[in-house]
């Protein structure tokens, strides 16, 4: 971020400080703990696990091997953890650390971030708790906000169907992301595809609004059991938004797509009015941690601190 004066840049660093420690309190009221994390990964160890992360937007070291600036702070904690884990262990952790993300011409770019990781539990009270202190953070700092909800295995489940090799899945994945239906219906022109599949994947953006009418919508798409599985999953915590206040402020998009790969259940995104890009993101990431030598139930989110600010003041 550039600043006009200096004045400016302490006048921000003021105000992202009391951000922060707002941002701060809503963890620590929860009993998390702050953890800090490694700031590099090996570059071939990331690319294995996120394969949609573009290389070119990575910030590289050469040494004696290939290393990156963290692109992501959930995948660096995993892997610090996971090989240490004990039986029992339940963990509830917090961050305020940066991304980095090469942006070619611009540079490189610095993302703060507050995040929070909840390891070890199964139960649903993790998924509750990780979504009702998306909206208290959301809530905190703006009136006019939406968290969305999704579920990765609907949309793992409908691209099984497909019989896609790893890149052209790693296409569709993309182009979901960006809401593209043009490109879509163009890329499924190429692939011969059931007349039944092609329908839900070209209608996916349709299973969009109140949970309830997603859910009721969906029943009658789905063709196999994980699809079934992430439809369950959303019923769950459609019970669990009927105690909550908030439940106004929540909207649920089965086309949800999330930045990386390894979501596996239940997705958050918060968004502000007037906002163009996510604020809020997280999900449930069990097998995630499969990749590091054990499986560990696993959710949270991160928040775009600077992004944050900047839509608090409109």
């Amino acid at each position: 971020m550039k600043y006009l004066s200096i004045e400016n840049e302490l006048n921000y660093s003021k105000k992202r400080y009391e951000f922060t420690k707002e941002i701060e309190s809503i963890f620590i009221k929860n009993n998390y703990i702050q953890i800090k994390p490694s700031i590099f990964e090996d570059y071939e160890n990331f690319i294995a696990i996120n394969k949609r992360t573009p290389t070119k937007s990575m910030v590289k070291i050469v040494s004696d091997k290939i290393l990156v600036l963290r692109p992501d702070i959930t995948t660096s904690i995993i892997k610090s953890l996971i090989p240490r884990w004990e039986d029992n262990l339940v963990l509830k952790l917090f961050y305020h650390s940066t991304v980095y993300k090469n942006e070619g011409k611009e540079g490189i770019k610095e993302i703060r971030q507050f995040g929070c990781e909840y390891l070890g539990e199964i139960s649903m009270e993790a998924d509750r708790e990780i979504v009702n202190m998306s909206l208290d953070i959301l809530k905190k700092f703006g009136e006019k906000f939406i968290l969305e909800i999704g579920n990765s295995n609907y949309i793992n489940g409908l691209l099984s169907e497909l019989n896609l090799k790893e890149h052209q899945e790693n296409k569709f994945k993309s182009l979901i992301l960006r809401k593209n239906k043009i490109e879509i219906k163009d890329y499924m022109e190429k692939i011969k595809l059931k007349e039944e599949i092609k329908e839900t994947l070209y209608n996916i953006f349709e299973l969009n609004g109140c949970i309830e009418e997603v859910i009721s919508k969906a029943k009658k798409l789905y063709t196999n059991d994980l699809m079934k599985k992430g439809i369950e999953q959303l019923e769950e915590i459609s019970e669990l938004l009927k105690e909550s206040e908030c439940k106004k402020y929540t909207n649920c998009d089965l086309s949800m797509v999330g930045k990386f790969d390894y979501y596996e259940g239940i997705m958050i995104k918060g968004y502000y009015a007037n906002v163009y890009k996510e604020i809020l993101s997280g999900g449930r990431y069990d097998s995630l941690t499969e990749e590091f030598g054990r499986r560990v139930p696993a959710i949270g989110f991160c928040i775009d601190v600077d992004g944050l600010m900047e839509a608090s003041k409109r």
